[in-house]
């Protein structure tokens, strides 16, 4: 079950047994909605193309594309965001814990609360995003499966429709061959209208209940991680989080050494130039260009001269 949602083990390891059964269900039903989306791409592709090959490979390739999606906006909802305080504005000694502390670093009191809203009204967004991603990869899947619950009401949906089109058609053209009459037999005994079908089945107890169940399947997975990742109760957000940014600074660390060795052991730099006034909270850039420090522009004699003495 780690698999499914590219959860770490040794994370998983120190978190409650009432937490791993929640992530192992959340997965269950994600597996179950696997196993609708194939069925529902089988359906579909064989009512599209009138071939069982074609259906079952075509439907194999069509449910694998639904449950990757499906996949990456349930994946993006365990992990909680590099910067605190877009999901927990109450802990600003994490913060304050782990930056450095820089002479010209302002408080997040002195802040003020406008940059909080903004990061919480992105993260609103992304949330609302994938649950819009989710709940229409599940009616995508639902119609299929209300044609497959349904399979007798489809098939004769389909034979009306038929029969529906070949009137229209006769109508409009009265003066047809024999020869022309069996090509359009032909035809038609080849095409399963499956929009119109799905139109029909959707306003149907049929395709209700299929709409209901499919939807069911998908979002629930969703509101279980929303809430994995929300409670107070639940660590692996916070600690997968943690552990994160523990690299990002570890990276980052190394690579401001790395490049402190390089000028001095290559350019022969007595004082490294390094990337601390790029921004006040390195590696995370949360804060805006206007809270940023200053540079200043040396005169280009004074530049020429510091140059000589390189």
């Amino acid at each position: 079950m780690l698999v499914v949602f590219g959860l770490n083990k040794d994370i998983w390891n120190q978190i409650g047994a009432a937490e791993r059964a929640q992530y192992t269900w959340a997965a269950r039903l994600y597996l179950l909605t696997c196993l609708l989306s194939a069925a529902a791409g089988v359906r579909f592709m064989h009512q599209l193309s009138d071939s069982y090959a074609i259906g079952v490979l075509g439907g194999f390739l069509v449910g694998y594309i639904v449950s990757v999606v499906t996949r990456i906006a349930l994946i993006t909802m365990v992990s909680l965001p590099i910067h605190p305080a877009a999901d927990f504005a109450q802990e600003p000694a994490l913060d304050s814990a782990r930056a450095p502390e820089l002479p010209d670093q302002q408080t997040s009191a002195s802040l003020g609360h406008r940059p909080v809203q903004r990061q919480n009204s992105g993260q609103i967004f992304s949330i609302l995003f994938r649950m819009f991603i989710i709940a229409l990869m599940s009616l995508v899947v639902a119609l299929p499966m209300a044609a497959l619950i349904g399979y007798s009401e489809a098939e004769n949906i389909s034979v009306q429709r038929r029969a529906q089109v070949m009137s229209e058609f006769k109508a409009n053209h009265p003066n047809m061959t024999s020869e022309q009459n069996r090509i359009l037999l032909a035809n038609l005994q080849s095409d399963h209208s499956p929009i119109y079908v799905y139109q029909q089945l959707a306003q149907s107890p049929v395709g209700a209940f299929s709409i209901w169940f499919t939807g069911a399947c998908f979002l629930l997975p969703f509101f279980m991680l929303w809430h994995l990742r929300k409670g107070s109760g639940f660590q692996y957000a916070k600690l997968n989080r943690d552990m994160l940014v523990r690299q990002i600074e570890t990276h980052y660390a190394m690579t401001l050494e790395q490049s402190r060795r390089m000028q001095q052991n290559r350019f022969g730099l007595t004082e490294s130039i390094l990337p601390h006034k790029a921004w006040v909270d390195a590696p995370f850039n949360t804060r805006s260009i206007e809270e940023q420090t200053q540079y200043t522009l040396e005169p280009e004699a004074v530049f020429l001269e510091r140059l000589k003495t390189l």
